[in-house]
């Protein structure tokens, strides 16, 4: 058993999900209580992770320390990637901002607003697209809003931009089993948007895809990314999608994850196949691989 001992989690008491309704833009201050008195707007990061650290199975001969005080901001309109090896924890931060795995120790807040439970200010995509085998692209699409009660034809019009969107036209009747690898992806993001949420939470959403249909579903996320103005987070342990994507890249170290460094990638929005040969990105990519490959053979952080 490990000889470090952590405190009880300090979250607050759950705060209840927003409406589409009474939801504010992102970053900006969360809704008051009636009667309070408010000053200038308020500017938060897309997302605040404040010291945090994850222990499985505390105070057992299983124990296991996963992440270790960690501490990140993703602003407003930022693309983060988490790259790092095998096993260090990347997966476990994400579902903890996802709000699927409560911390030990720390805090995260969604535009100001603390995660304590899955809400609608996150939207979640995994390696596998998980879609329903009888349920035709639109109706998997529609799936977040049905299992709230609302109706299929409230929404369908919404379901249908998406579909546009992603390059999935003509396709929103056919099965998953009638579609390719990449394209039952598309609708996967087509479903994680749906709800419209602040933040995207990307778990190596291409990591089972063939090298060509990898990076052309990067230059595909990418773009969405851009079209609907959002801040993501992509985990992956590749370094040349990890710089193509992302805005900023974070390298975690070996468990217990720790951040080992950054990367800025000062490249621009728009990011053209093109770069994938360019030697613009390569600078970048070789900072991401030096990193991570530094942390790995160590077995812990870079010196």
């Amino acid at each position: 058993m490990m000889a470090r001992r952590f405190g009880k989690n300090r979250r607050s008491e759950p705060v209840a999900p927003e409406t589409n309704s009474s939801r504010s833009s992102p970053g900006s201050r969360p809704p008051q209580p009636s009667g309070a008195t408010t000053g200038p707007p308020t500017t938060y990061p897309a997302v605040r992770i404040d010291r945090v650290t994850k222990v499985y199975n505390e105070e057992t001969a299983e124990e296991l320390l996963a992440i270790s005080d960690v501490t990140l901001n993703v602003e407003q309109g930022e693309v983060i990637a988490l790259l790092g090896p095998s096993g260090c924890g990347k997966s476990t931060l994400l579902k903890m901002i996802g709000g699927l795995y409560p911390t030990t120790e720390g805090t995260i807040s969604i535009d100001g607003v603390e995660v304590t439970e899955p809400s609608e200010l996150t939207g979640m995509m995994f390696q596998k697209p998980v879609l329903f085998p009888w349920l035709k692209i639109v109706d998997s699409i529609l799936l977040p809003v049905r299992v709230h009660g609302e109706k299929r034809a409230e929404h369908l019009e919404r379901a249908n931009e998406l579909i546009e969107l992603t390059g999935l036209a003509g396709f929103g009747e056919s099965y998953p089993w009638q579609l390719s690898g990449g394209m039952q992806q598309r609708a996967a993001i087509c479903r994680m948007l749906m709800g419209d949420p602040s933040v995207l939470l990307l778990d190596e959403p291409f990591g089972a895809l063939d090298e060509m249909t990898r990076e052309y579903m990067d230059v595909e996320l990418r773009r969405i990314i851009n079209q609907q103005n959002r801040s993501a987070i992509l985990v992956t342990h590749n370094p040349l999608e990890a710089a193509f994507v992302a805005d900023r890249v974070v390298v975690l170290s070996p468990r217990p994850g720790q951040i080992a460094g950054e990367v800025e990638v000062p490249i621009g929005k728009e990011r053209p196949d093109e770069l994938f040969a360019s030697d613009e990105l390569n600078v970048y990519i070789r900072e991401a691989r030096s990193l991570f490959e530094r942390g790995r053979g160590e077995g812990g952080l870079p010196t």
